[in-house]
């Protein structure tokens, strides 16, 4: 029986015949078996004199969704240098993989979900100084859901609390840049690619790859990690105006906060949507608080339990 996951060689002469019918996906170069043994991996030659910078892309897969209670089981990262001058990638430099044993069953929904399964972790450990070793220098770390990843992060390795972060799922416009889409797999595959997501590393490589392939919308990355954003939050007596709150954008935290929260990157916007709100509701009838908080990079996607 024929290996569906190979290129079907017995189909070259029907697309010879009609290529417009067909499209052909490489597997990331960076993915390749062996392609680690090379590093570093140039992408772009840097120019004289330009400022260049270390950015970490980095993945977990944990035991579950609360940073409180679950644990990281896997932790991948890939190093690589850009240049700060033309906001692009530069090379790639190394990679840090291991699993670690949360010393408790992972959830069946959760190995269904990551093929990570006990026999996998077990005896496994992080190497708190390799990790750290790993992240000297400061590097921007990047990873494609930050608020996920970052309280994760930060739970377990309490000391690289103060690293700055960024978000390339919610810091990149991607529907404005033509993709409909902002999961990984889905923008390889419209740039030609696919990949193996055998391991968190591979979805580190994965993502570092459409930030090579895709400049702009790691320009669009770079320069709002180096901006504020600043976050509308509301807590109190919201249910008279709730409805006005979601058609304003506004998301609701239902955890310990319960908070209606919105990010705008311009701080005059925020102010103005601010002054609304108190204007428009707070006239006595209704008690809620309103305020702004400022957010950049070091800051940003931090866990927040109040």
């Amino acid at each position: 029986m024929q290996d569906t996951n190979f290129f079907p060689l017995n189909m070259i002469e029907r697309i010879t015949a009609h290529p417009e019918n067909y499209r052909l996906l490489e597997k990331i170069p960076l993915t390749i078996s062996g392609v680690d043994t090379h590093f570093p991996i140039v992408l772009n030659d840097p120019l004289p004199n330009e400022k260049v910078y270390s950015v970490v892309f980095l993945d977990t897969e944990t035991t579950g969704m609360d940073p409180m209670k679950n644990k990281i089981i896997e932790l991948g990262m890939v190093k690589a240098t850009f240049s700060l001058d033309r906001k692009l990638l530069l090379t790639v430099d190394r990679y840090y993989d291991e699993f670690e044993d949360p010393n408790e069953p992972i959830p069946p929904e959760i190995t269904e979900l990551t093929h990570i399964t006990d026999d996998m972790v077990a005896g496994h450990h992080f190497d708190d100084e390799m990790v750290a070793r790993f992240l000297t220098g400061r590097p921007l770390v990047v990873a494609h859901n930050a608020a996920f990843d970052r309280p994760f992060f930060e739970k377990r390795f309490k000391s690289l609390s103060t690293l700055s972060w960024a978000c390339s799922l919610k810091e990149i416009p991607w529907k404005k840049l033509g993709y409909s889409s902002a999961k990984l797999e889905f923008i390889n595959l419209v740039l030609g690619y696919f990949y193996d997501a055998h391991r968190a590393y591979v979805d580190c490589l994965a993502l570092l790859w459409i930030m090579y392939k895709v400049p702009v919308a790691f320009s669009e990355l770079i320069g709002s990690a180096l901006s504020c954003s600043y976050r509308v939050v509301i807590r109190g007596n919201t249910f008279k105006f709730k409805d006005n709150l979601k058609e304003r954008g506004f998301r609701f935290d239902g955890g310990n906060a319960k908070t209606w929260s919105r990010y705008y990157q311009d701080e005059d916007e925020a102010s103005k949507v601010k002054q609304i709100i108190e204007d428009t509701y707070k006239d006595g009838y209704v008690d809620f608080d309103i305020k702004i908080i400022e957010y950049k990079a070091k800051t940003r996607y931090k866990f927040e339990n109040n």
